[in-house]
């Protein structure tokens, strides 16, 4: 997108263009569009991009349908509930700075808290955009937007730093390395640290735990679940951090957090499933508070290296924190025997799940000659023994 494009985008006329062909399908919109007075015009290719993004960011921001996007800053942006979420924890500071704004998506919720807010990108159509985005959300008033390289704008006055840095790489996958970002977080933070200490950076939920103690300081990691998929992991730096490790659960409009423990009873490994088999939310396995989890619930683990736990009794309180199986039996792994035993249970479809097995899912629907689907598990893992069994479950 150019800035010539934004301008005609935001203009009166753009604005009518895309409201009056917003509700269209795709296939509807090529079709009526190349009719119109506008299939001539230069900026048609943008009002088709925009009104499908806006279409795309429906759920991840409330107010997608009047906001304007990029497709890379729309793929990496943070959503909305998360992004209040993360910007709740910084308090009412009196200016916060966003050293990588992009087109607003976490700057427009820091700035919401904080008194002044300052965003900057290096990139011109994403300043131009998050100026666009914030006016939507009523916000703009507060934020001085500056077009230039973070490490060249560390405000001195700022009580408080936010940083998102970009894991894209030219011709190459994302990154999930923050030695890799874009601004190196390695030379950058201690860089920060020097006007603020209250800082929070967004990585990759992907992260490799030994390449945080690459960074200046021990920040408190927290891992950002949503609807029980790792959206984000935040470090935490300063009076900002609260703890070592912390997972936290956006499931509908509730908010389950938790943190690790000093002190922590040794949680018992059952010999066997009881007839319960729980998986703590995904955040809570990336957090490794697995035991932390286990000694809340009164759970058991398996096997004292996977997450699943287990219990002879059926979680009733904050049971929206796992997925749950019942066992209808379990025995030592052995494909005869599966079969044998589907064939008896008359299942003909079923969800295989491994954990610290060599063979794939993939492999044993092939073996087992049975289709994916229906409620019923095979879940194939090492037990206490670190004997290979499988448990035949329910998914309640």
């Amino acid at each position: 997108m150019t800035l010539a494009e934004i301008n005609f985008l935001s203009s009166s006329e753009g604005e009518e263009l895309i409201k009056k062909y917003q509700d269209l399908s795709e296939t509807d919109l090529y079709h009526e569009l190349m009719k119109s007075p506008y299939s001539k015009s230069p900026y048609l290719s943008a009002a088709v991009t925009q009104i499908k993004l806006r279409k795309k960011a429906f759920g991840k921001f409330s107010k997608s349908a009047a906001m304007f996007f990029t497709p890379l800053s729309l793929e990496q942006s943070t959503g909305e509930e998360i992004s209040k979420y993360i910007s709740a924890r910084f308090g009412q500071p009196k200016k916060i700075v966003d050293l990588t704004a992009s087109i607003g998506g976490n700057l427009i919720f820091l700035a919401a808290q904080a008194k002044q807010a300052v965003g900057i990108d290096i990139n011109e159509v994403n300043i131009s955009l998050a100026g666009l985005n914030s006016k939507v959300y009523g916000v703009n008033a507060k934020i001085k937007f500056i077009c230039g390289d973070a490490f060249n704008n560390i405000v001195a006055d700022a009580d408080a730093f936010f940083i998102d840095p970009s894991r894209e790489r030219s011709g190459k996958t994302k990154t999930r390395s923050i030695i890799n970002c874009e601004p190196n977080l390695i030379k950058i933070i201690p860089a920060i640290l020097k006007i603020s200490q209250n800082l929070g950076v967004k990585i990759s939920p992907a992260f490799d735990y030994e390449e945080i103690k690459l960074l200046a300081g021990e920040p408190e990691i927290e891992i950002i679940s949503e609807d029980n998929v790792c959206k984000v992991a935040m470090l935490w730096f300063g009076k900002l951090r609260t703890c070592r490790r912390r997972a936290t659960c956006l499931i509908g409009e509730k908010i389950y957090s938790y943190r690790d423990k000093k002190e922590l009873k040794p949680v018992l490994v059952s010999k066997m499933p009881l007839s319960y088999l729980y998986e703590p939310n995904k955040a809570l396995i990336k957090a490794h508070l697995i035991n932390e989890i286990a000694s809340e619930f009164k759970l058991q683990k398996i096997n004292r290296q996977t997450s699943y736990l287990t219990s002879d009794d059926l979680l009733s309180d904050n049971s929206e924190l796992f997925r749950i199986w019942k066992v209808i039996n379990f025995a030592p792994f052995s494909l005869k025997e599966i079969k044998a035993e589907l064939k008896i249970r008359k299942i003909a479809r079923l969800n295989i799940i491994t954990k610290r097995f060599p063979q794939k899912p993939e492999e044993l629907y092939k073996k087992i000659k049975i289709k994916e689907g229906g409620e019923i598990f095979l879940i194939v893992t090492a037990l206490s023994s670190e004997k290979y069994y499988y448990i035949l479950a329910s998914r309640l």
